[in-house]
């Protein structure tokens, strides 16, 4: 998330058994733990997101990746993140979601039916959940579904193995949680494990792999042999032969490439020569790029043009005057686009990058009402409302991302104008300036607001000195220091130390009682641990769980622990979630606000409740009521006993600091 440093992130080496010779296999991870090998020798991985980037344009949820030769993957600090759609990286081959992926292990060797021996295992240690993920060939690659195989709350996932009794054997614990082993099987245990014969390869997978056999040495003949796969319609042959013809002197294609006539073959190439090649041929290789007719390409193959631009001045630098002219005269036309938002974002990156006249206005015309997309395709398997409940501590922050979710392509935008210092007005910068304001009311990752400020001050750069003051103060200097992503933010937090609190424990602190409680104690305590975003205390608060101002007359100081720190002990029905299994292989666990023939209507964010969800019922299997109460468990974790003891105190009185509780003060 620092982007201030250069790193690439995660690799995958492969050795020999000496550990002697070591040859880069793949990169541009962030930092997967494990890896694991399908039925057909492919390795496959489940990479980390950076929780600190949620509500940004370039966040990565979790996600399972095919490895193959050569693989980058595109994972770099804060926002140099590349996107999945760069034809110099490549996708996901499923998009989970957030959580934090620990192992990874295949089902081979189970006595299980098989159709999980053919999956891969994937263990997501903050969400408490082991998916099971099924791989079909497509093309040179996989397309893979995901199944939620097993999950708990909590259930801390580590590491887990597949044991010589066919039995999927797994561990709990980590940050000083309680470790526990468990054994999964199948029936009595019996399913047979003799080995699965081996997929026979799809002709496309065939071809990569042969592809592949150039990713080493340079090889006689290899330019010939790979030219042709560079426009081929799979994206991971493409991708294949660009590697291989990087692994050849750059000087016996350099010609061929600037000499090509068909537009995907030197889009490829290029993208070859701007990493390989000599930073001499920047004109030579821009004016070859302009030969290509845009209008008559595809949305993706646009995407991949651009891309070779942006990598071509990226990597050898600014064109002189009259190429920097010419390419804003090729692609000024162009935008904005009707297409996704992935393609204006590269246009507004280009342009921005060149200082182009127009780009400040055509961008500001559409920052306020920029709406987003999935046109970077990372659709995630599982949607982030579906495990607020899961963890309280990473759940608190995706609910309240949720609760207000930050504009993605109006962020993309107004970072892109940052560093355009022309074709700017008075009426242009006010416009610009104010979106700031708004931006930080917004909540995402802890990286958000940093981000956002960081942007508003690189643009300040390029605003008159004397005007500095005013677009400070109309950018909301003033509200950087009161934004953020947590709910309670205006609260005066707990000075803690805290502890995982236990009821017994709990109750003999609270029974040791306090000599003076504090009312202003007990209320900041209750708004610190977001009792105030669901219950109303005395007409303020959230309304997703029940009034808690008359709390004291029907509960004792332990019933009220007990509910707070058991939450799923007793769930009333009136509050109670609704398991909707899918055919997906999924489960949506939420409150059922509404339903008709159609559909079910359902809350998933405690803090945002009024915020519901459509299910169509012809996607549901079975529908029950969740062991699991809505309500977080965890949520005084970070109370020291006499803060505990002032927001008992302060649940008692019922929010009344003329109580007697308070009285003798």
């Amino acid at each position: 998330h620092d982007n201030t440093v250069n790193w690439h992130g995660g690799w995958i080496a492969q050795i020999d058994s000496t550990g002697t010779n070591w040859k880069l296999f793949s990169s541009g991870f962030r930092n997967p733990f494990d890896l694991a090998f399908n039925d057909a020798g492919d390795m496959f991985t489940y990479d980390s997101d950076m929780e600190w980037d949620f509500g940004t344009p370039w966040y990565r949820p979790t996600r399972i990746c095919h490895v193959t030769s050569g693989a980058e993957f595109g994972w770099r600090p804060g926002d140099d993140k590349w996107s999945p759609v760069f034809p110099d990286n490549l996708p996901a081959v499923l998009n989970i979601g957030q959580g934090s992926p620990t192992n990874v292990v295949s089902g081979l060797n189970a006595r299980f039916p098989e159709k999980y021996r053919k999956s891969i295992f994937a263990f997501d240690w903050s969400f408490g959940i082991i998916y099971s993920i099924h791989l079909e060939p497509k093309g040179a690659s996989y397309e893979a579904k995901g199944e939620e195989f097993i999950s708990g709350a909590p259930l801390p996932l580590t590491d887990g193995v597949i044991g010589p009794d066919g039995a999927l054997y797994f561990l709990t614990g980590g940050r000083r949680l309680e470790s526990d082993l468990y054994r999964v099987y199948y029936g009595e245990n019996k399913e047979n494990t003799e080995p699965l014969p081996t997929p026979a390869l799809t002709n496309d997978q065939k071809t990569r792999r042969s592809l592949e056999a150039y990713h080493d040495v340079p090889k006689a003949g290899a330019v010939d042999f790979v030219w042709p796969y560079l426009k081929n319609a799979d994206r991971y042959i493409r991708y294949a032969a660009r590697i291989a013809l990087e692994h050849q002197p750059a000087a016996e294609w350099t010609a061929r490439a600037l000499a090509e006539k068909d537009a995907v073959t030197l889009t490829e190439a290029a993208i070859a020569l701007a990493r390989k090649g000599d930073a001499k041929d920047k004109n030579q290789l821009l004016a070859a790029l302009q030969t290509i007719n845009y209008p008559q390409l595809s949305e993706s193959q646009q995407i991949d043009l651009l891309r070779a631009f942006e990598l071509v001045l990226s990597r050898m630098g600014m064109p002189d005057a009259s190429a920097k002219a010419n390419m804003i005269a090729y692609l000024n036309p162009h935008y904005p686009a009707n297409g996704g938002n992935e393609l204006n974002r590269e246009l507004v990156k280009i342009l921005a990058y060149l200082d182009a006249p127009q780009v400040a206005e055509k961008t500001i015309n559409m920052l306020a009402n920029a709406k987003d997309d999935n046109s970077s395709g990372q659709q995630q398997f599982t949607q982030s409302s579906d495990l607020i409940m899961r963890n309280p501590q990473y759940g608190i922050d995706i609910a309240s991302m949720l609760s207000k979710v930050p504009p993605g392509q109006q962020t993309f935008y107004a970072t892109a104008l940052s560093q355009v210092k022309t074709g700017w007005t008075p009426e242009l910068q006010d416009k610009y300036f104010k979106w700031f304001y708004n931006a930080f009311s917004f909540r995402g990752g802890h990286s958000f607001v940093g981000f956002i400020d960081a942007a508003r001050k690189n643009a300040l750069k390029n605003v008159p000195k004397e005007k500095y003051k005013y677009f400070n103060d109309l950018s909301g200097d003033s509200m950087v220091a009161l934004s953020g992503t947590n709910l309670a933010k205006s609260a005066i937090q707990p000075k803690g130390p805290g502890r995982e609190w236990k009821v017994e424990e709990a109750v003999k602190v609270v029974d040791s009682g306090i000599v003076h409680p504090s009312f202003e104690i007990g209320q900041a305590m209750f708004k610190a641990s977001l009792c105030i975003a669901c219950h109303t205390m005395k007409g303020e608060g959230g309304v997703a769980g029940p009034d808690l101002t008359q709390l004291g007359t029907r509960f004792s100081p332990k019933d009220m622990l007990e509910s707070i720190i058991e939450p799923s002990k007793t769930i009333s029905d009136q509050y109670a979630a609704t398991i909707f299994e899918l055919k997906s292989g999924s489960s949506v666990v939420g409150r059922l606000i509404n339903q008709d023939k159609d559909k079910y209507v359902v809350s998933q964010n405690p803090f945002a409740p009024l915020n519901t969800r459509e299910i169509l019922k012809s996607d549901v299997i079975r529908t029950q009521m969740s062991p699991v109460s809505v309500m977080l468990p965890g949520m005084i974790n970070r109370l020291n006993p006499d803060e505990l003891r002032n927001l008992i105190a302060y649940l008692m009185a019922g929010g009344n600091k003329d109580h007697p509780v308070y009285k003798g003060k």
